[in-house]
């Protein structure tokens, strides 16, 4: 699904002037890319913190429309960084970078566990370690999220980068040997075995 987001040319750089677009509600923002020249922008203070909400944790392609010089230009870009106060925690700046839709790029994924496992029927708990991977692929293939099926994991099994790379039809760029989940023994069993170890 596309995420559309308008923004508006803006003439004036400097401090003071984005201080008067903060004070009108609007973030300060730029446009770059390898194929264009970086434009000075400002999008909705409002319509960023709605989009930051909705997205979460993963990479999304926007459809940025600048206005404010003619017809509209639309930019499919990502947001390469956000600027928040550390104490007002407002938005003082954000950068949208155009991506070549013909070149691979590294996005962040969330993850998202499917099915219940043998070890947690068994009393276990699931304990997700990492809640996303990173994917290389098109800027127009990116998932939405990565499911990891954990329907056979028993008690004391995990699910590692490695693995998952069987698992789904993405690029994961991440260290394989980097743990997804774990399935944790019940305390009572771990320290049952420890017992028996004696």
């Amino acid at each position: 699904m596309d995420v559309e987001l308008v923004s508006q040319l803006r003439s004036e750089t400097g401090k003071g002037a984005a201080r008067r677009l903060r004070s009108q509600q609007m973030v300060p923002a730029i446009v770059y890319g390898p194929k264009m020249e970086s434009v000075s922008v400002a999008v909705s203070s409002k319509r960023m913190e709605k989009l930051l909400r909705d997205m979460g944790e993963e990479s999304r392609l926007l459809s940025l429309s600048i206005e404010g010089d003619g017809e509209p230009r639309t930019k499919q870009v990502l947001i390469r960084e956000i600027q928040v106060h550390p104490s007002r925690r407002r938005f003082l700046h954000v950068d949208f970078y155009e991506v070549p839709m013909d070149h691979p790029i590294v996005v962040v994924v969330p993850v998202e566990l499917v099915g219940e496992s043998v070890g947690v029927k068994k009393g276990g708990t699931v304990d997700l370690v990492r809640r996303t991977v990173s994917v290389r692929c098109l800027p127009g293939e990116i998932p939405e999220k990565i499911e990891v099926d954990i329907k056979k994991l028993d008690l004391g099994g995990a699910i590692h980068v490695g693995d998952l790379a069987k698992m789904v039809p993405y690029e994961l760029v991440d260290d394989k040997h980097l743990s997804i989940v774990n399935i944790l023994a019940p305390e009572g069993a771990a320290k049952e075995e420890e017992v028996k170890k004696k």
